[in-house]
């Protein structure tokens, strides 16, 4: 079929592709994306860039491909355009003919046996469906051009012989990069011929640097962020990673107000497109600092625009200066909860026991909320996964059946009325766990073989370490480093009902384990007195309590330590599974599908964990006991975001005294082995007249745990959840 549309330019690339290859058919896509889509430079950006679908009212494609997501059907967009546009409405419809059943995620989807449909629909676990973040090599396409990486992909080709299609569909998508910066090289001297003077400087920049780049490398501080800008937002604008590292050098040499400009127009980018997790500071294997000139202009501009993105990230380490923390308190004391921090003295070590070796360990960046990668060499910051452990425990009580649905969705774990002691509790919830990581991983893998059949990426692939190395696309595990993800919800929350369970039914036998799971069967009905006494026993996590504390390491070891028994569909020889926790905007829904659970809590109560600290509102000792409960978990089993969220009153940072308070807090939990702190500074006050009159605070950002959002945006649960964690003092 012939088509005359513009407006489904991945569609019709993939479909008029004379090749049987997937990865061909996806480059074809990319090409004609770059030739049809429409483009304008905006003058705020002072840059060249993708648009963004909503600021142009470009309108959207009925079919398109997104690194996460892979290939996207949406049927509704296809059959509207058939009805506005009737001359053309044959070729919209054969679009919707072609692409029926053949979306990434409804491939996913569809292969959910009934048992792992119930899990995931019931909030209990999840696995795959979505692609993941990757921190693609951002400075060598910048250094190198796309030239030097079709030689490259030439070279590599004669080795493999067999994947010389493969090797035709990276160049393609790198010649999708040349045509993109051409046609937006000829925009720019268009609008130079008619533009007013004093806008003549912006599109003469442009179309000078885009003489040269992207084929070529990048001769200055602008030439290199214009070239990182077209492959970022053709991308898909996922995460810039180690930002000041790849562009530090480019920074350097550049006059101090033009780099500012330039910094200011790209940071405006970010912000518009919503950018995801940009990395600075950190060290080398030797833990020198590499901490640049940019790493504190960032910071500065972070402070000084109040945006909530991008999602910011700064490495600590033995090194790291007391001044570099004091501008990240600058720009945390904003409220934006930006930057976040980070301790290379647990990541590395945690990379390290995965296999990476320290000279790439140290390579790590944040991408996506806050989940791990190698820069350039990995594709493992993912959510490969997430079990919420709560719903473990619920299992475990109830022999598999879900509270709130009345269905038996889990495994039979035995009678829990018949349990004469803490250990069988304890041994049933434990199975449970074992269960849902069995299912996870398996639901994931599943879900990474589908995405390399359907989703192959040839543009990524040209900028990861061992893909064009060993003509494997990186969807298929061509990157050098392919390990999984695996997050979890309700740690604090199960911890405190574990914890509950031992004192009252089996310590002092107040209560029988009968009467208990009664209780919460029936959500505590006529049983005020008893729920009481449960969510106030005081002997709760985050509190530094010895023995809460003890059951949490040994929660979170279990847990962790099963999921490394596992490799991923993409390495299935050295792809180890590891674990994190970074709470998201699921955990309302997490908390809202569990049932009554013995700390306490009401079923459906929205109010679970925000972190691997308290469950919001029981840490009541400081900020000093928080931290200490939180370093009775193993971190170095986190090899993704593990995620200890603390709020402060914004008072605390109005004062130099406040601030070397909090650079202390800081550096004593990272010495002691800490992995990561996520601040909130506000006002309490606030916060609740925000959820009464949203409009009166519609620029109140908060830290949500892996990133950060306007207050107001946030679903009613997430609000409450925010209002509830405990504001320290130090």
């Amino acid at each position: 079929m012939r088509f005359t549309i513009k407006d489904e330019p991945f569609a019709v690339g993939y479909m008029t592709s004379q090749s049987d290859l997937t990865a061909m058919k996806i480059a074809d896509g990319f090409l004609m994306e770059a030739e049809e889509l429409p483009l304008s430079i905006h003058e705020e950006w002072k840059l060249a860039g993708k648009n963004i679908p909503g600021k142009d009212a470009l309108g959207l494609q009925g079919v398109y491909f997104q690194y996460g997501t892979g290939i996207v059907v949406q049927p509704e967009i296809l059959r509207k355009k058939a009805e506005e546009h009737p001359e053309c409405a044959s070729e919209y419809l054969a679009i919707l003919r072609y692409f029926d059943g053949k979306g990434t995620q409804e491939r996913v989807l569809a292969a959910d046996t009934l048992e792992e449909n119930l899990q995931r629909n019931g909030q209990a676990w999840y696995g795959g469906h979505w692609g993941g973040h990757c921190n693609i090599d951002f400075g060598l396409f910048v250094s190198e051009g796309t030239d030097a990486l079709r030689a490259k992909a030439d070279r590599c080709a004669f080795d493999h012989p067999d994947k010389k299609e493969w090797y035709e569909a990276v160049k393609k998508s790198l010649d999708a990069m040349d045509v993109f910066g051409a046609r937006y090289r000829e925009l720019a001297m268009t609008e130079l011929s008619v533009c007013a003077p004093e806008k003549k400087r912006i599109y003469q920049r442009i179309a000078d640097a885009l003489c040269v780049v992207p084929k070529k490398p990048a001769y200055d501080f602008f030439s290199a962020v214009q070239s990182f800008l077209l492959i970022y937002s053709f991308d898909g604008v996922d995460s810039p990673g180690s930002f000041d590292q790849y562009m530090g050098k480019y920074y350097d040499e550049a006059d101090p107000l033009e780099r500012t400009e330039i910094l200011e127009a790209l940071w405006l980018y970010f912000h518009d497109a919503r950018a995801w997790n940009l990395c600075i500071g950190g060290s080398d294997e030797h833990w020198m600092d590499k901490t640049n000139a940019l790493s504190y202009a960032i910071l500065d501009i972070a402070a000084k625009t109040y945006y909530n993105t991008p999602n910011l990230t700064l490495r600590w380490h033995r090194n790291t200066s007391d001044d570099f923390l004091r501008a990240a308190a600058k720009s945390i004391a904003t409220g934006t909860g930006l930057p976040s921090l980070y301790n290379d003295e647990a990541v590395c070590p945690a990379l390290e026991k995965q296999g990476i070796p320290p000279e790439d360990s140290h390579l790590y960046a944040m991408n996506g909320c806050n989940q791990i990668d190698i820069q350039g060499k990995s594709h493992m910051g993912l959510e490969d996964g997430e079990v919420c452990l709560l719903k473990c425990l619920e299992y475990a009580l109830f022999n598999g059946m879900d509270l709130v649905t009345g269905l038996q969705t889990s495994i039979h774990t035995g009678n829990a009325a018949t349990f004469a002691t803490f250990d069988e509790v304890f041994s049933a919830f434990e199975k449970q766990v074992r269960y849902a990581v069995s299912q996870v991983v398996r639901m994931a893998n599943t879900s990474q073989r589908i995405f390399a059949e359907s989703a192959p990426n040839p543009l990524r692939s040209a900028l990861l370490a061992g893909c064009l190395e060993s003509g494997r696309d990186y969807t298929a595990g061509g990157a050098l480093y392919n390990h999984g993800q695996i997050l979890t919800e309700g740690l604090a929350d199960t911890i405190d009902s574990l914890m509950c369970i031992k004192h009252f039914v089996f310590d002092t036998k107040e209560l029988s384990l009968p009467k208990l799971l009664n209780m919460l069967k029936n959500d505590f009905a006529e049983e005020e007195g008893w729920r009481l006494r449960l969510e106030r026993y005081p002997v709760k996590f985050g509190n530094d309590i010895e023995e809460v504390d003890a059951l949490a390491g040994k929660v979170q070891r279990f847990f962790f330590t099963e999921m490394t028994r596992y490799r991923t569909w993409r390495d299935p020889e050295n792809g180890i599974y590891g674990g994190g926790l970074s709470t998201f905007q699921r955990t309302a829904r997490y908390g809202r599908m569990a049932g009554a659970s013995a700390n306490g809590r009401h079923a459906s109560d929205v109010l679970l964990a925000d972190s691997i600290g308290a469950t919001p509102g029981k840490d009541r000792n400081g900020p000093t006991a928080a931290l200490c409960s939180a370093l009775q978990y193993d971190h170095s089993l986190a090899t993704s975001g593990f995620v200890m969220q603390l709020k402060f009153e914004k008072r605390m940072f109005n004062t130099p005294e406040g601030i070397e308070n909090f650079i202390q807090l800081v550096k004593g939990y990272f010495r002691g082995g800490g992995q990561m702190l996520s601040v909130n500074v506000l006002d309490a006050e606030e916060l609740k007249d925000a959820k009464l009159h949203p409009e009166k605070h519609e620029n109140l950002i908060v830290r949500v745990g892996g990133y950060s959002d306007y207050f107001t945006h946030l679903e009613p649960g997430l609000q409450d959840n925010i209002i509830a964690r405990t504001i320290q003092d130090v």
